[in-house]
């Protein structure tokens, strides 16, 4: 059993490691299959994306025209200009590409990772969008310290009647002139639509909740990249040199499988420690869900991860801890320090169960209010829609559709769609 850190702050994705990871045309192209609608192909989303995007050029300076520079969202494409070589030197050796933007034509091989974090400032969407809105839109209220627990769902209608929630101050009931937007995150959103009937109608039996609206899909498809970290000791390294967030995107190819992992590597100077961080950013054969431990909605919901049910999402770790240690091992790190492997160790040869025994959540949670046409399958409609209900709409992380990856987090790509959801909103009511 894993234990899960659950916290809560003004502002989706507003705790998170400031990594600001795109799409790829492949991701965009299963979204575009999965809803049924052209619009989220790379082009159109390229077009969001920069809506988020204050992004500031350093050197390597990012491809003209990729991206935005007049979002909310500042980002800086991390580099150190003293260390850059050194990684280019490790990707030929290896015989990998070496991308100066993923986000350009080449979104893949070793590249450096742009961040919201700015010459120490970290932007979010709360200090970014939410507070800066307070002046501009005198009718927003926002209200904290507060537990929605109920949408009441009109069964004739198949509308949302009104929301209940409670605070310390009493039990509340807000009503919509048009509609709501329910964004409690992966976890949360569709703890909210059990409580309210809303899901596998077996599922609320068992906990003695009326069904209002079936719809088997609703907290099915969590998924996760997991998280297995490795540590070197890097002793020699020059003082004036220092090693920037690297990252990779590697596609393992054997015989057996293809998997696409993503390393992060991080250097601690005080300790001569580097720490390489490796996603599993394939779809994966092992996926959870969030379910109910009762009818409570103050009791949080039951979340099961399922993290390597599957053996090939073992193997997909084993594959990179081998590549990491290739990796380490290239005459181009050689040069310039001497590289001891501390964890797992380079005696540790049984690697299926150091991967067991310490896989840990990336807490890039998606897909439990999933994308797509049909019912049956998926959740929500191309636009955000809960399908079979007619004002109800989920914009957060949840709606990735089945067999999305979200490789180093998912928090640029869902302010894109919340963009993408502005735009459908103001064009819903552009004629009200």
């Amino acid at each position: 059993m894993l234990e899960l850190i659950v916290w809560n702050s003004l502002g989706g994705n507003s705790i998170n490691w400031g990594g600001m990871e795109r799409m790829t045309k492949g991701e965009c192209d299963l979204l575009v299959h999965a809803s049924g609608d052209e619009s989220f192909c790379l082009e159109r989303m390229s077009m969001y994306y920069k809506m988020v995007e204050n992004f500031e050029t350093t050197a390597p300076c990012p491809i003209d025209g990729i991206h935005g520079n007049n979002g909310p969202i500042h980002m800086i494409h991390v580099d150190e200009p003293l260390f850059s070589d050194v990684w280019k030197k490790v990707a030929d050796e290896l015989g990998e590409t070496f991308s100066d933007d993923l986000a350009g034509p080449i979104d893949y091989g070793f590249s450096f990772e742009p961040s919201s974090f700015v010459h120490d400032v970290r932007h979010w969407s709360a200090s970014e969008y939410l507070i800066p809105a307070f002046d501009k839109y005198p009718n927003l209220t926002v209200i904290t310290d507060a537990t929605v627990t109920k949408f009441n769902v009109n069964t004739i209608t198949k509308r949302i009647d009104n929301v209940l929630f409670v605070s310390s101050r009493g039990c509340f009931s807000a009503i919509a002139r048009k509609e709501y937007i329910l964004s409690a995150g992966t976890f949360f959103s569709p703890h909210l639509l059990l409580l309210s009937g809303i899901g596998d109608p077996e599922l609320l039996e068992k906990n003695s909740i009326q069904m209002t609206h079936a719809l088997t899909q609703v907290g099915k498809n969590l998924t996760d990249n997991g998280l297995l970290t490795l540590e070197y000791e890097m002793k020699g390294l020059p003082a004036d040199q220092c090693i920037p967030v690297a990252l990779v995107n590697r596609q393992m190819k054997t015989t057996e499988r293809n998997s696409d992992l993503f390393f992060v590597l991080k250097m601690n100077r005080t300790t001569e420690h580097l720490y390489a961080l490796i996603f599993n950013g394939s779809p994966k054969s092992s996926t959870g869900s969030i379910s109910l431990y009762n009818s409570n909605p103050l009791v949080p919901p039951k979340v099961t991860l399922n993290y390597l049910e599957d053996e090939k999402d073992v193997g997909a770790f084993v594959d990179g801890i081998n590549y990491l240690r290739r990796m380490m091992s290239t005459n181009a790190i050689k040069e310039i320090a001497r590289v001891t492997e501390i964890s797992p160790g380079i005696q540790e040869t049984n690697l299926s169960n150091y991967v067991r025994n310490t896989l840990v959540p990336a807490h890039h949670f998606i897909g439990t209010c999933s994308m797509g046409e049909d019912a049956k399958t998926s959740v929500v409609d191309k636009n955000f829609k809960l399908h079979g209900l007619e004002n109800l709409r989920v914009v957060d992380a949840s709606v990735f559709p089945k067999g999305f990856v979200s490789k180093l987090g998912p928090c640029l790509t869902v302010y894109a769609l919340a963009e993408k959801a502005a735009d459908i909103l103001r064009q819903d009511y552009s004629c009200q």
